[in-house]
């Protein structure tokens, strides 16, 4: 059913045997057969209406229309199509006035009218393409329907348009616009410009594009202000410890551009399973890391439609790639962050060995059991923030923490054991993450169970002060969650 069919907004009720052929027939000619087949594959039976906002204009395809495609002699369309999804029946009263439809609301999808792939600028709630029971980062928007705001929470998706933009381009978009989406320092970059980005490094012409290298998006990233890093697996040579890597930016927050031999998907999330006891420790630590427990990376392939699954033992028919088919990757680390995340693993791993503050020594509840850790990059005003709902285990711990000065980055290693993990860790340490990992005095605390240190001369700009707390009656606490959300 289609209430006002030749109007601006058709509201269409998916209903009947074949009911996004009606979605199709007022989408029409933005909408095609190949995009229909994409968008009707992925949410399935979870959307029961989809308003269509005709003579949508988006600032994406603008740009790129005013830069590249309004110069071709058969000019597409400069409009757009702007499909809105909700997971019940609306009508215009009720989108009018809100009621109800917030909680509906599942994200938009706009349609280009370029060809071989009309799927442009899209947000989605994971929801909407059935994603469950995995940890992914988010951004919001508002959007406004007529007047009615509503808001959205997803990662951001857009398909090539195999001129300005390829599979490279469509990545970094995504990327950039997660941050400058979630993040207010960073600002919003549009496709026609990504693509420029690279101007001056440039191999044949721009336009059309023809992709680009792994270190050809590393400086378009740096253009814009970050500190891309890239980790190549043939410099890694110890089973698992280039996915450990992965994993470790990705459960921090940062999402990665996973590269393939001849392909790039952006790669913001991850599903883990604790139910089976890691069976063999890699040769390359004593310890069991959270990333041990990963089974599969969650990302947008330009290719298909958002949230898709990359695997480790097979692929999908969404990511036709596994994780062990990435070759390389970038972090984008934001420019303040000056020690990288195998570095903080190499520190983390001489502190708990040592003989004067290893745990063996001072934990006899960390030594109990095997230990776990997770590693993870996050800002200490997000720290702080969650202090009082953590408990830190102790009161004591969570006051010093509380008053002690932390720089904006820190790595954060959290300790545990397999007993009480994931839900619940037994202490963690606490790195500047703009030390380097050669400075004795880089660490700002060390928490066990039973024993706190702190550097308080650091945190005051001084030399190293130590300073030492014994812990009494400790307790577990939930495991920090802020970089990721769970879905």
């Amino acid at each position: 059913m289609i209430a006002q069919e030749n109007g601006l907004l058709p509201i269409v009720t998916l209903e009947g045997t074949s009911p996004w052929d009606e979605v199709m027939r007022v989408a029409w000619p933005h909408l095609d057969n190949r995009g229909l087949l994409r968008i009707a594959e992925a949410v399935q039976h979870r959307v029961k209406s989809v308003a269509v906002e005709r003579h949508y204009i988006d600032k994406d395809y603008r740009d790129t229309f005013t830069n590249f495609h309004a110069k071709k002699f058969s000019t597409p369309d400069s409009r757009c199509v702007r499909l809105h999804l909700f997971d019940g029946v609306i009508q215009y009263e009720t989108l009018r006035t809100g009621t109800q439809v917030r909680q509906n609301y599942l994200g938009y999808i706009v349609l280009r009218p370029t060809r071989p792939n009309c799927i442009g600028r899209t947000l989605l709630e994971p929801r909407a393409c059935g994603l469950t029971d995995c940890h992914i980062s988010l951004c919001s928007e508002e959007v406004s329907i007529q007047g009615t705001i509503l808001n959205v929470s997803g990662f951001p998706f857009i398909s090539q348009d195999a001129d300005v933009t390829v599979c490279a381009q469509s990545a970094l978009w995504m990327l950039a616009r997660y941050f400058s989406n979630r993040y207010r320092a960073h600002p919003e970059i549009y496709p026609f410009r990504v693509a420029d980005l690279t101007r001056d490094y440039s191999i044949g012409r721009l336009f059309p594009t023809s992709g680009l290298y792994i270190w050809q998006m590393a400086e378009a990233l740096r253009q814009i202000g970050y500190s891309p890093i890239i980790y190549d697996r043939s410099r890694y040579s110890i089973d698992g410890e280039f996915e450990h890597l992965m994993y470790t930016y990705v459960e921090s927050g940062i999402p990665i551009l996973a590269a393939f031999e001849d392909h790039v998907v952006v790669l913001f999330g991850h599903r883990s399973h604790f139910g089976n006891t890691p069976s063999a420790l890699p040769h390359w630590t004593p310890f069991v890391f959270s990333s041990q427990f990963n089974c599969e990376f969650i990302g947008n392939d330009d290719n298909g439609f958002p949230y898709q699954v990359l695997r480790r033992g097979t692929a999908s028919a969404a990511m036709p790639h596994k994780i062990s088919d990435v070759r390389q990757f970038i972090a984008p680390l934001p420019e303040k962050v000056f020690l990288p995340a195998e570095s903080f693993q190499s520190v983390v791993r001489q502190i708990l060995q040592r003989q004067d503050v290893g745990f063996r020594r001072h934990s006899p509840a960390i030594s109990s059991g095997q230990p776990v850790l997770r590693l993870f990059l996050t800002t200490g005003r997000s720290f702080k923030k969650r202090l009082t709902a953590r408990g830190m285990g102790n009161a004591t711990v969570e006051n010093v923490y509380r008053n002690l000065p932390l720089p904006h980055f820190i790595w954060v290693c959290e300790i545990s054991h397999l007993g009480v993990y994931p839900e619940n860790v037994l202490g963690e340490i606490i790195w500047d993450a703009t030390r380097n990992p050669y400075e004795p005095d880089g660490w700002i605390a060390l928490h066990y169970p039973e024993f706190l240190a702190i550097d308080q001369g650091s945190s005051l700009n001084g030399r190293q002060d130590l300073l030492t707390f014994s812990l009494v009656s400790p307790t577990n606490y939930p495991t920090f969650e802020n970089n990721l959300a769970r879905v």
